[in-house]
């Protein structure tokens, strides 16, 4: 059952209310008539002249004026400036009038009682009923009057405007695809009523109440609609996308744009029985974007970056989850076609041209054409000024998808041995960092900061990346708690592992490391299966990888024992981890979803191989006589500017003599933790 943004109260509950009221007076009276002392009594002040008193004088008087003020001072409780609830929402000025009303009546009244209580009895028993009177009826009109006639006019302005589309329907031809040269002219107390209602929804949204901030949409939305009641199913007729003016085209596409962001907060806190939700997230913003395009009335506003999150955040969609396009369009040539369009809608408009670009570039990378990503990038960087584009970027798009794409790019140069480049944007992305001010930045800081530690790690910059990483994100998130920051939390323990242990001196356990141990083997779920899939399209990583990286990490520094209980945990914890990478990095169809991200899989299996076999494993893939063989060399050789006899010997007695007999010149490569270990020993020993 639909339930609206005005819950109707039924007669029970009106009776309910007025009890609980009207209970503290009922009190008071009992206690007039059953306590003796305070019982109202004629009393004779002169011969022939009576008055009713009562024997506790004032007081009675003054418990009856604080409750019946009781509803007054409930509302200026309500009305109080607190975070989350706008101002429009507060009845300020409503208040005030009624405060207003009842200092102008207990001027009048309360003198003028006063005057005539010895002379007129029946007109001082009068004031004193208006005195308390007055601090409920000029609240009551100001607030629930004006509310009801609120809605009554709202209900007959949009009786009014169906009937004046259902004329035009019957009059003029129907209306085309094509624009309309007819002017649509806004409702102005439909439009006041949608923005009472918006302002609402933003409240029940910073509240948390996500699902009642959709219900206030779909009243919102369906103040819009000329036929029926608005459903998320249907949406709006082509007649009814014509029939609106532009103020009104704004709050739909608006409307829609915010609904669909609020439906994926719901399925991502709930993805197991979030379908339904799901659905609704790609079918609103896709609502949005086709009503702009084919609303005549979009031609009388001057500014069009209303609808520009909502290109942003269907890129967004397109990413997190799997999507059926419009139209059975292949998916790339729908994000290709999604991305142009945003670049042409924003017509160089500043930070928005940025956002386009990046999206732009983003697109490409996702579908492999990484050399053409980085010319859009260049584009992008010669326009983005972090200084003075990105607070304005969050604030319009809640993530700076500029740095975010420029870091993310990072990771394929690396892979393709193009480390200058890497590392150069790399310091490009730490120095727009400290640009990215406020709590929303922690996460847009984390989308940025993942990509380009690894890189950083794998140039033996791990202990500049952990300080980085942890200050940065880490600490801020651990704040802000799951709720706040759910993938973030989910995923740092792992970062914070590799980092760590990377960072070690001579491969040696850190302060932390057996917590960390424990943590990994405490058999609990780290984070949802579904965060693979995010993990995998945001920053070619799957985050069973990353775990699994961690395990190898701790493995390798975990006693340096063969026999550690420990370690063999941890390496049967990374051989599920990596199952589970395996499955989430290909599609139904068996394809891979990112190269990028099966290479860094690639590279974590060797880590796993050699620290279970360390002797065979390079023996192993040179018989295979495969393409492998070399790329592992790649990986885990570097080599020796000079030669230590202790050093030499210690490596053949640790990892075999195939590494001297066939590459006598090489050993392992800075990043194994064995090799770390060797060399840290040969240098105490000298």
């Amino acid at each position: 059952m639909k339930r609206t943004m005005r819950i109707t109260v039924t007669f029970a509950d009106s009776i309910r209310v007025a009890m609980m009221l009207l209970a503290p007076q009922l009190v008071l009276q009992i206690i007039n008539l059953s306590v003796p002392n305070v019982r109202m009594q004629s009393i004779e002040l002169t011969e022939g002249f009576h008055v009713c008193e009562s024997g506790a004088g004032v007081i009675i008087l003054i418990v009856g004026i604080v409750l019946a003020a009781i509803p007054f001072f409930v509302a200026l409780l309500i009305n109080i400036r607190s975070e989350g609830i706008p101002d429009r929402f507060r009845e300020l000025k409503d208040i005030l009038k009624s405060t207003s009303t009842s200092f102008c009546v207990l001027i009048i009244t309360l003198p003028t009682a006063g005057m005539i209580r010895m002379m007129v009895p029946a007109a001082h028993a009068y004031l004193l009923s208006a005195s308390v009177l007055s601090f409920v009826l000029p609240l009551s009109y100001n607030i629930a009057q004006t509310r009801a006639n609120v809605i009554k006019s709202t209900g007959i302005a949009k009786g009014s405007a169906r009937s004046v589309v259902k004329k035009r329907k019957k009059v003029t031809r129907p209306v085309s695809s094509s624009s309309s040269s007819h002017e649509e002219e806004d409702n102005l107390l439909i439009l006041e009523a949608a923005e009472e209602a918006a302002t609402m929804g933003k409240m029940f949204d910073a509240m948390g109440s996500k699902s009642k901030a959709v219900d206030i949409n779909e009243d919102i939305l369906t103040l819009f609609k000329v036929e029926d009641d608005f459903s998320w199913e249907v949406g709006f007729t082509l007649s009814e996308v014509h029939s609106l003016g532009p103020k009104s085209l704004e709050i739909v596409v608006t409307t829609l744009i915010a609904s669909s962001k609020l439906f994926w907060a719901m399925f991502r806190s709930n993805p197991e029985n979030g379908e339904q939700a799901k659905t609704r997230t790609f079918k609103s913003c896709m609502d949005a974007l086709d009503i702009f395009d084919k609303a005549p009335a979009k031609k009388q506003l001057r500014d069009h970056s209303i609808v520009f999150p909502g290109y942003s955040f269907m890129n967004e969609i397109a990413k997190a989850m799997p999507y059926k396009p419009p139209n059975n369009l292949p998916q790339d040539e729908f994000e290709k076609g999604l991305a142009d369009n945003f670049l042409r809608a924003t017509n160089h408009q500043q930070y928005h041209h940025c956002i386009a670009l990046a999206m732009q570039a983003d697109v490409m990378r996702r579908q492999g054409k990484h050399e053409e990503a980085i010319v859009v990038i260049e584009e992008m960087k010669s326009i983005y000024d972090p200084g003075l584009h990105s607070r304005a970027i969050l604030k319009e798009y809640v993530k700076d998808h500029c740095c975010e794409t420029v870091a993310v790019i990072t990771n394929w140069l690396s892979q393709d041995g193009r480390i200058e480049e890497a590392m150069k944007l790399c310091d490009d992305v730490i120095e727009a960092l400290p640009e990215m001010k406020g709590t929303a930045a922690v996460q847009s800081k984390y989308f940025a900061l993942l990509p380009i530690c690894r890189v950083m790690t794998e140039q033996g910059q791990a202990k500049k990346a952990l300080d980085l990483y942890r200050d940065t994100v880490e600490e801020p998130a651990a704040k802000g708690g799951r709720k706040m920051y759910p993938l973030v939390v989910a995923t740092s323990p792992a970062i914070m592992i590799t980092l760590n242990c990377a960072s070690s001196e001579g491969g040696e356990p850190y302060a932390d490391s057996k917590s960390d141990t424990a943590f990994m083997l405490n058999g609990e779920r780290k984070y949802p299966v579904f965060f693979d899939y995010i993990g995998i399209i945001y920053f070619d990583m799957a985050f069973a990888t990353l775990y699994a990286e961690a395990c190898v990490c701790l493995a390798s520094i975990h006693g340096h024992g063969c026999c550690s209980q420990d370690k063999k945990a941890l390496i049967k914890e990374c051989e599920q981890y990596l199952e589970a990478s395996e499955e989430a990095l290909k599609n139904k169809d068996g394809k891979l979803l990112s190269t990028v991200a099966h290479s860094y899989h690639s590279k974590i299996a060797r880590k796993l191989q050699m620290l279970q076999y360390p002797s065979t494993t390079v023996q192993t893939l040179e018989k295979a006589g495969s393409d492998q063989a070399e790329d592992f060399y790649d990986c885990v050789q570097m080599c020796i500017d000079k030669s230590y006899p202790k050093t030499a010997g210690t490596m053949r007695k640790a990892f075999g003599s195939i590494y001297f007999e066939r590459r006598p010149n090489f050993a392992l490569v800075i990043g194994s933790p064995e090799y770390r270990v060797v060399q840290w020993r040969s240098a105490q020993e000298s």
